[in-house]
């Protein structure tokens, strides 16, 4: 089996019809966070000509009836999760691009799913309730994106290989995979669709657009060679949630509580005589409103007062609006590093290799994967200068 991509189309919008589906069939828009342009609208409120990034005061203004709700970033963020984790009930190499977007690799699952249609109905049955999801199947990423993009809520559509060039020859060049400039320019030089910009010599496209240009090129005759970016596997961590009723007001009363958090959090099992990577800090208010900082730690660090010394800045520079009702703390990266032992003999190289090793081991915490990679030979002989070496992950 191929690539597969879920996708929920205007994710903010069906958030809030799934909580009221009687919203489906009304003039309705969500608003970003300041209240001053639409993020999302309906069908009917887009049929009357109300348009995502639109002012909210021209919206109200086109259409009267217009019921405006605003964006409630902590309800997207769980529904977000909670799509994530339904794709990887059914397969264990998930990407989670967008949030609402969800990529997963098929390849493989035939023996679980031998009948046609089985993988499918698996993945809307894992989707949760209201959501009305989309789903795509093809053999490369950008294809099967595309795919998911066109079909209809609660029917797959599965482009074959064969069919994949014209498939995409027809969908706009502004969802080829280029940044916003290089979408106005193909804008400025009359190339309207895919196909128009597939049409184009490989060279003739990379001279003005670079590397990506031919990256876009290859994924537009459906041979994009994007990988799919499997998430990392959880590394070991301790979170500690905290619903508060009624209501947090007070910052005094915050930050007391996440300091009896990280108390509880410092004894769990998992935690004990261990070092931690990184701290995260949630705050969602009581109308879902979403506060949210990452703290990665230069150097492992273990203990109450180390770790308040790093997590305190963060809630005296902390703006919640509004009351909190749930507190979220996860120490992250736990390791059971405790101590350092010098090198006696060339200390200065050895000091030198160490920092490196331990920059490296912050940026993939940081990251969630391997940010540095190392040479390595391969085909020295070979007269093709790419064979002869080849890039690996350094992972001290």
């Amino acid at each position: 089996m191929p690539l597969a991509c879920l996708t929920i189309p205007a994710l903010a919008l069906a958030c809030e019809v799934a909580e009221r589906p009687a919203l489906a069939a009304q003039l309705v828009a969500v608003t970003d966070e300041s209240r001053v342009r639409v993020l999302e609208c309906s069908a009917r409120a887009a049929s009357l000509g109300v348009w995502s990034g639109m002012s909210l005061r021209k919206a109200t203004a086109l259409c009267p009836g217009l019921i405006v709700l605003e964006q409630r970033p902590a309800l997207v963020a769980r529904v977000a999760a909670h799509l994530v984790d339904a794709i990887a009930s059914i397969s264990p190499l998930v990407e989670e691009g967008e949030p609402g977007i969800v990529y997963a690799d098929l390849r493989g699952m035939e023996a679980l799913y031998p009948r046609p249609g089985m993988v499918e109905q698996a993945i809307f049955d894992a989707v949760p309730l209201g959501l009305r999801p989309c789903l795509g199947i093809a053999d490369t990423k950008f294809t099967t994106g595309i795919a998911a993009r066109c079909a209809l809520p609660g029917e797959p559509l599965r482009v074959e290989p064969a069919t994949a060039k014209d498939f995409l020859a027809g969908k706009p060049a502004a969802w080829l995979p280029l940044d916003h400039e290089a979408i106005e320019r193909l804008g400025l030089l009359g190339i309207r669709t895919i196909g128009e910009f597939a049409a184009f010599a490989r060279s003739a496209v990379e001279a003005q657009f670079g590397k990506a240009g031919g990256r876009a090129w290859l994924a537009a005759r459906g041979e994009d060679p994007s990988p799919l970016r499997p998430r990392p596997f959880e590394r070991e961590q301790v979170l500690e949630r905290v619903q508060a009723q009624p209501p947090l007001v007070s910052r005094e009363a915050i930050t007391r509580t996440v300091e009896q958090m990280l108390i509880r959090a410092l004894r769990h099992p998992r935690a004990l005589n261990r070092f931690v990577c990184s701290v995260r800090l949630c705050a969602t208010t009581d109308d879902d409103r979403l506060w949210e900082r990452i703290r990665v730690l230069r150097e492992p660090a273990g203990g109450q007062v180390r770790l308040w010394a790093a997590i305190r800045p963060l809630l005296e520079e902390a703006d919640y609006h509004g009351p909190v009702a749930e507190l979220e703390l996860e120490l992250g990266g736990l390791t059971s590093e405790s101590g350092r032992q010098p090198a006696l003999l060339n200390a200065e190289q050895i000091r030198k290799h160490e920092q490196l090793d331990e920059m490296v081991r912050h940026l993939k915490v940081r990251y969630g994967h391997p940010a540095v990679a190392r040479v390595v030979e391969v085909e020295p002989w070979s007269r093709i200068p790419e064979r002869r070496h080849a890039l690996m992950d350094y992972d001290p």
